[in-house]
Parts: structure tokens; C-alpha cells; sequence
């Protein structure tokens, strides 16, 4: 079987899915990175690397070629993110096009950030369509049609695509709709933003099985999991990346060790024990940690490596 058949084979199942992202530098040489993913044994858990695409908007390595760069070098499924904000229809389709014949075929829909919030004031934004756009245009594809309904011939594989979803919204019925739309226009996963509360993540699963019953659709859900570790990390989550919660006692309990050098074994504690929780309640997880792979180490290292 093709390893991305594999893997969607994995992820629709009942066992345990772990994707990792790989957060693409801004550097023209990902070898130095390679060499510590190989040193890691995140690889020996893994199922697919997701790679981002200047996030922030902020100038990185291109996420299609590090992906491509992943994939060939590991042998590992790798899920390319894409953002309309850098790209119109012509340029999202014809990109489309070229990575299915080199089997790039897992794509992670994305709006983009505003770059306005990036490091490149001299760009100017895109913005043909949000990422249902994307979800639309990848499903023509899959129909070997473009935007327009126009054939496009030749041999092709499926293209598998993926949207993103706040873990949390004060109005819940937003949150429930868009959801909803993401998997009405093709999404195979929803991939959530880091979820800190249980039962948040019991709202989400509700949500997404009853949709699922609804449309007759079988999208997986994935919970994002990023360790925290400092208070300040808690902290900007919270107050500063929308469509986060972090909960009451996380805030308290790392502010109290900020000043007695227990800091960071809080906070691993505290996020080993979301993981497990997490797994024992649905073993969809995307692990971020932005690169910082000994912190992974520390918290999945009994609980998976073994």
C-alpha cells in the first residue's frame, strides 16, 4: 500500500494517529534540522510531519519543498500546509497539479495570517478566497476538473485535504458551524489549534460526530498538543493566540514556580498528563513544540517510546 493511503488508513482507524510538526526555518539548508529529527525518536512514533507556511507571516523556507524534502528523506507521509494569502487560484491549482505527480498529496487548508503581523512589509496580501476555497478547489481535482469545471487530463491520485479549527470560541454555535462548512466542503481531518481543557475536547468530539452523522461524512478530529513549560508561554496562549484556552489552574500553578526553579517540571508534569489524558479519549494527536524536540522527549518518552 502507498504510504500516504497508509496513513489516511491510520488515521481513520481506531488506533492511535501522532502527526509532528515541523516548523519550516528561514535558512536555505534544513540539514542541520534533519540531524536532530534523526538523533530524536520522534521518528520512531510518528505517522506524518506537518509543514507550516510562514506562519505569522513571517519569511521561511518554502513549506512544498520542505515537505517534499521530508518525505523523500524519511519516508514519511509529510502534509504541506498552504495559505490563500500568498496565492491565487491559478498559482494554488497549478502547485496542486505538480505535487500530485511527485505523490505530495496531503494538504493542510489554511487562511494565513494577516501580514501585517509578519516581517515582510513590502509584500503585498492575496486573499483570492479563505481556505474553503482551497477545500473546493482540491475536491474539483480530485474529479480531474479545475475551479471552473474545465478536464484536466492525465493519470492522478487523490489529494487528501485537511483544514485547521479553533480549540475553543466563547459563541461554541460559531465554532460548530465552521466546523460544519470545513467538513461539507471535503476536509478528511479537522486539525485543532492546542487544547488544554478535557472538556473542551468532549465538545469538540460531540461536534464533530454529530456533523459526521449528519452529512454522512467520516472526518477524523485531531487535537493539537503543544507543551507548556513557562509561565509567559501560558500566558501569551491565552491572552494572545486566539482560539486558545488554557485553564485557571495551569496559569496559577506556573506563575507560583516562576521564582523556585520548578518552572519547567511543572509544566511537564502538567503536559504529560494532558497527553495521556488526551489519548486515553481520542489518539488523534498533532504535536507541536516548535522544534523543540528534547522538551517532546521529555513528555512522550515513557508514555510512548517504550
Amino acid at each position: 500500500m502507498n504510504k500516504i493511503e497508509n496513513f489516511i488508513e491510520i488515521l481513520k482507524s481506531k488506533e492511535k494517529c501522532y502527526t509532528y510538526e515541523f516548523s519550516v526555518p528561514i535558512s536555505f539548508d534544513l540539514e542541520e534540522h534533519f540531524t536532530l529529527l534523526k538523533k530524536s525518536k520522534i521518528l520512531d512514533v510518528i505517522d506524518a510531519f506537518v509543514c507550516t507556511d510562514s506562519p505569522l507571516a513571517k519569511l521561511k523556507h518554502n513549506s512544498l519543498l520542505a515537505s517534499l524534502k521530508l518525505q523523500n528523506h524519511f519516508n514519511i507521509p509529510s502534509i504541506t500546509t498552504m495559505a490563500m494569502r500568498d496565492k491565487n487560484t491559478l498559482a494554488l491549482q497549478s502547485e496542486l497539479i505538480g505535487m500530485n505527480s511527485l505523490d505530495l498529496r496531503l494538504v493542510l487548508a489554511l487562511t494565513g495570517d494577516p501580514l501585517r503581523h509578519g516581517n515582510q512589509i513590502q509584500a503585498r496580501p492575496v486573499f483570492e478566497g479563505n481556505s474553503q476555497l482551497l477545500l473546493k478547489i482540491i475536491s474539483q481535482l480530485n474529479s480531474k476538473k479545475d475551479i471552473n469545471g474545465k478536464e484536466i487530463f492525465g493519470e492522478n491520485k487523490p489529494i487528501y485535504a485537511f483544514s485547521v479549527l479553533n480549540a475553543y470560541a466563547n459563541n461554541k454555535d460559531n465554532l460548530y458551524k465552521k466546523m460544519y462548512e470545513k467538513i461539507k466542503n471535503g476536509a478528511n481531518a479537522i486539525f485543532t489549534q492546542p487544547v488544554y481543557d478535557l472538556q473542551n475536547a468532549k465538545e469538540l468530539l460531540e461536534f464533530i460526530n454529530s456533523i459526521n452523522k449528519e452529512l454522512n461524512k467520516n472526518c477524523m478530529l485531531v487535537f493539537g498538543f503543544f507543551p507548556i513549560t513557562t509561565y509567559k508561554t501560558a500566558l501569551f496562549l491565552h491572552n494572545k493566540l486566539p482560539g486558545v484556552f488554557v485553564p485557571q489552574d495551569w496559569l496559577i500553578e506556573l506563575k507560583e514556580a516562576q521564582n523556585t526553579y520548578n518552572e519547567e517540571k511543572i509544566g511537564i508534569q502538567k503536559s504529560k498528563k494532558l497527553f495521556k489524558d488526551l489519548m486515553k479519549l481520542h489518539p488523534k494527536i498533532h504535536i507541536m513544540s516548535a522544534n523543540k524536540l528534547e522538551i517532546i522527549e521529555k513528555i512522550l518518552g515513557e508514555l510512548c517510546y517504550n
